[in-house]
């Protein structure tokens, strides 16, 4: 059984080719500042290279041995998911933490 960090290191390896590294440290400043949802619909809205750093991310949330997300795997999947009615304020924090600690990762991996 992987741990956490292992799991974010096999996540971002899988990920590094797709992804550039100028965009990827765009992310954690962005998602600090503005939260996870917000992130998410900025980068859906201003470039597709930021669009695939944050389909990334929402991979790697959707991931089975993650599950903080279900099955929604893109950056709209994420948006859509986590601001449904009823969803708690404690598991869009969890989704956001998790998110950040996944980003230290491929950030490290990515070209």
């Amino acid at each position: 059984m992987d741990n956490l960090d292992q799991i974010r290191a096999q996540n971002a390896l899988a990920a590094k080719a797709s992804v550039q590294k100028k965009h990827v440290t765009k992310l954690p400043a962005l998602i600090v500042n503005n939260g996870l949802l917000a992130a998410a619909a900025f980068c859906n809205d201003k470039s597709k290279e930021l669009q695939i750093a944050m389909d990334k991310v929402a991979l790697h949330l959707a991931d089975s041995r993650i599950r903080r997300l279900t099955a929604k795997s893109t950056a709209q999947g994420l948006i859509e998911e986590l601001s449904a009615e009823g969803v708690s304020s404690e598991r869009l924090r969890l989704a956001t933490a998790e998110a950040l600690a996944y980003l230290s990762y491929l950030k490290r991996f990515a070209n």
